[in-house]
């Protein structure tokens, strides 16, 4: 009966030892989740920042796209007032030579309101030029920004 205790103190010890070693790899587990939380929640900040950013500056191209479109429709409805005012004025001048009075004070006044309509449209291109620019130096690091932008323009 000796060799049974012996046998039966032997599985105890190497009970013991199972249950220390469990205890020691269930904390070692424990640590290393702890470990992979900390690094995922890391990693959904990082996500969460980029994504930020990169709506951010969607968000900024888009106001100078939408700038631009108006400018440009500012440009078209001042070219269709010049094609109606220079059609105006080509009636008049027309009426005006059949009637032997070029030179009226109402030709000059025309003139000047294709001048300064000329000159709004100017103005307008040359803030698009300035918002392309700006635009050019906000997104010189994104190619795939860019590539949208140019394909708008």
């Amino acid at each position: 009966m000796l060799g049974f205790q012996e046998l039966g103190e032997k599985l105890d010890k190497l009970t013991d030892k199972a249950a220390v070693r469990t205890q020691e790899e269930i904390e070692k587990a424990g640590d290393e989740l702890k470990d992979w939380r900390k690094r995922l929640d890391e990693l959904g900040e990082r996500i969460k920042k980029v994504t930020q950013e990169g709506l951010e500056k969607v968000a900024d191209g888009a106001k100078e796209m939408v700038q631009v479109v108006k400018l440009k429709s500012g440009i078209r409805d001042k070219e269709k007032d010049i094609d109606s005012l220079t059609k105006q004025l080509g009636a008049k001048a027309y009426q005006f030579h059949l009637e032997k009075r070029i030179g009226n004070v109402e030709l000059k006044k025309l003139g000047g309101m294709i001048t300064q309509a000329k000159k709004d449209i100017e103005a307008k291109k040359k803030e698009i030029a300035r918002l392309r620019e700006k635009e050019k130096k906000e997104t010189k690091h994104d190619p795939k920004i860019r590539r949208r932008k140019e394909a708008v323009n």
